[in-house]
Order: C-alpha cells, then sequence, then structure tokens
C-alpha cells in the first residue's frame, strides 16, 4: 500500500487530522505538535507495507501516543499533589479546585468533553474530529466495530446531558442541542 517513498505525502495527507485530534485530546497546542511530531515519525519508520486502513492506523498511533503522554503527566502530578499535600496540613479549600478546573479547560465544548470517560471521550474524538468511520473508529482503538458505535452514541447521549445542564443553558431559558459534534 504505502512505502518509503510516499512518506511526504503520507504526511501532507494527514498531517492536520492527526494535530486536531491530538489537540482535543491534550487540549494543547505545544503537547499536540509534539505528539503529531511523534506519530508521523513511527509512522515513517514502521512496516506500513500490511496496512490496510491507513488513516485508522495513525490513529491508533495518535491515540497511543496521546495516552502515553497523558498517563506520564497523571503520574507525575499525582506524585506532585502527595508532595504538597505532605507539606500542608490543610485540604484545598473547594473554590481553588474549581478554580483549577476551570484553567484547565478553555471552552464550553471542551468542558464537556473532558466530563466523558476516557474510553467514550476517545470514540467521540476519532469519529468526529479525525472524521474516521465507525469501523476505522474501532480498529484504532482495537475494539470490535458493536462496542465503537456503542462508545459513540453513548457518548453523544452523554454530551447532550451535560450540555442541557450547563448554567448557560438555565440562564438562557433555551432549549440547546448537541447534534453535530
Amino acid at each position: 500500500m504505502w512505502n518509503k517513498m510516499d512518506d511526504k505525502l503520507l504526511f501532507q495527507t494527514y498531517k492536520e487530522d492527526v494535530y486536531r485530534y491530538c489537540l482535543y485530546m491534550l487540549r494543547s497546542q505545544t503537547d499536540a505538535e509534539d505528539i503529531s511530531q511523534e506519530v508521523f515519525v513511527k509512522a515513517m519508520l514502521a512496516d506500513r507495507s500490511k496496512v490496510e486502513h491507513i488513516k485508522a492506523w495513525l490513529m491508533r498511533i495518535a491515540y497511543n501516543e496521546c495516552h502515553s503522554l497523558a498517563q506520564r503527566r497523571t503520574n507525575g502530578n499525582r506524585k506532585e499533589q502527595k508532595a504538597f499535600a505532605i507539606q500542608l496540613p490543610l485540604k484545598p479549600s473547594p473554590s481553588v479546585e474549581k478554580d483549577y478546573e476551570r484553567a484547565e479547560t478553555a471552552d464550553e465544548f471542551g468542558k464537556l468533553l473532558n466530563r466523558l470517560k476516557p474510553k467514550v471521550k476517545e470514540a467521540l474524538l476519532l469519529y468526529y474530529m479525525a472524521d474516521l468511520t465507525a469501523a476505522e473508529t474501532a480498529e484504532a482503538l482495537g475494539i470490535p466495530l458493536g462496542t465503537a458505535k456503542s462508545r459513540i452514541n453513548r457518548g453523544l447521549k452523554m454530551l447532550r446531558k451535560l450540555y442541557e445542564k450547563t448554567p448557560e443553558a438555565v440562564e438562557e431559558g433555551s432549549e440547546r442541542h448537541v447534534s453535530n459534534c
């Protein structure tokens, strides 16, 4: 299918899809750029001769890289929090935690998306943001097609519920719907 001569075409064709997926997963332009670069380096060094769905394969690499970075950060944050907790006798106030959450996510959709379970969030991002088919999403996540469809459907329902519960929706008194994520 793809060979070493096609590296430039591979990059040009999928760079924006991979970057956009990484950006939504990591919520940081710098991290998304770094991880996207790592994805293409790995893809270019890999044997692609037996890859049937190149986009799904690339998104699987992106998923793995984003997940690895998130795990490293989570482990690092836990260590920092533990060290900080040892130094302070009191727990942080709820308002500090809320401020931290607000600073962590910049836009309303990002906030809602981050409230979803990671497996559901990843399926939605691959399906809608990376524009993969349900079958390609299943392949990228290494799960059965029915499971991928279920996660996408469940994610949409969860987003709708979360969106309708946002303070803006209550204040406006309007019925807002999440129809095209």
